[in-house]
């Protein structure tokens, strides 16, 4: 929708691109919460301790919430300079600081409806966990129109459309782990808990750390790329890897959520003793995620414009993505 914009489309993309790093900060925290709390969860589960696995999930939905504050004040203090450091031009940042300002007015819903999610899933309730991104999703792709184009909001448009879906998946999340159908419900802790539940804190943050280096490093590749590619092509360089990186994000999600769905069983195979399971588990989701990035690592390369096709109608951008695209998918089955 961003690249339809009228007249400045191709830049609109570009500037929200800018944006992605500090999208995947905060993705990178979320995950780190969620991917080092739902298998210890699950362990716990496992192992046939309820209220140390109840405690776990209080304690990761703290750190989700406490993180967000954090970063959504940090973020809107310094947004305008990390964005120049980036690489913005005076240009982009037309489009970008709007964007980005609006963007992190969510991240406590961000972080509240991916991060709590895991647990979700980790009880058993995998539709109720796949209905949480369906109502995100469906919610977001309606708004965009309507904001962006209908409202005439554009950029803004499509942050305030944003955060308006995550605030929807949030509240059904809480909805549902504050409700009475739950095995495990949630409650926020009281202050006298806090300091018992740091030493879990630790261990959640421990087991999540690699999930974080992640998506860390993957925001400093984008931080790289954007700048380098500001200088050397401007915002339609930039605009190129912004649909690159949102095509490789639809592609690789059936691949995440492989491994998402394994995690649970797993973690309470581990937690109960059933290694031979857990061996069982490794060779399915090696043997289907080599056979689905194989897959799509193939249609990449026959139908390169199919995927960029989706983002713009500009001839010269669909064609230089296209160009492109297959190059940067090549290594994706090391991933």
């Amino acid at each position: 929708y961003i690249a339809r914009i009228p007249e400045i489309g191709t830049a609109a993309l570009g500037a929200v691109g800018m944006c992605f790093p500090i999208v995947i900060l905060i993705t990178a925290f979320t995950n780190m919460y969620g991917s080092g709390g739902a298998p210890l969860f699950s362990i716990a589960r496992g192992a046939g301790n309820r209220e140390e696995a109840h405690r776990i999930q209080n304690t990761a939905f703290f750190l989700e919430i406490s993180t967000a504050i954090v970063l959504t004040i940090i973020g809107e203090i310094v947004g305008r300079p990390v964005l120049i450091a980036f690489g913005a031009s005076e240009q982009a940042l037309v489009q970008a600081l709007p964007y980005l300002r609006i963007y992190l007015i969510g991240t406590v819903f961000s972080m509240i409806a991916t991060g709590m999610n895991p647990f979700i899933n980790a009880q058993g309730y995998s539709t109720v966990g796949m209905t949480t991104v369906i109502i995100g999703a469906v919610a977001n792709i309606i708004l965009d129109p309507i904001l962006i184009f209908v409202c005439g909001m554009g950029v803004r448009g499509a942050a305030i459309a944003t955060i308006l879906s995550q605030a929807l998946s949030a509240l059904f999340v809480l909805r549902f782990l504050f409700g009475n159908k739950v095995e495990y419900r949630l409650h926020l802790l009281r202050l006298n808990e806090i300091p018992e539940c740091l030493s879990r804190a630790r261990r959640i943050i421990g087991l999540g750390m690699a999930a974080f280096i992640m998506q860390l490093t993957n925001s400093v590749v984008s931080i790289s790329c954007n700048s380098v590619l500001a200088h050397v092509g401007g915002d339609l360089y930039v605009s190129i890897m912004t649909i690159i990186n949102s095509a490789r994000q639809m592609l690789e999600t059936p691949l995440l959520s492989i491994t998402e769905g394994s995690s649970p069983i797993i973690s309470y195979n581990y937690g109960a003793g059933n290694y031979s399971r857990i061996k069982k588990n490794y060779c399915i989701i090696t043997g289907v995620a080599l056979a689905y990035t194989a897959i799509f690592c193939t249609c990449a390369f026959i139908f390169p414009t199919a995927l960029p096709a989706l983002f713009t109608d500009d001839t010269a951008l669909l064609e230089l993505t296209a160009s492109k695209l297959p190059i940067f998918i090549a290594g994706m089955i090391l991933f």
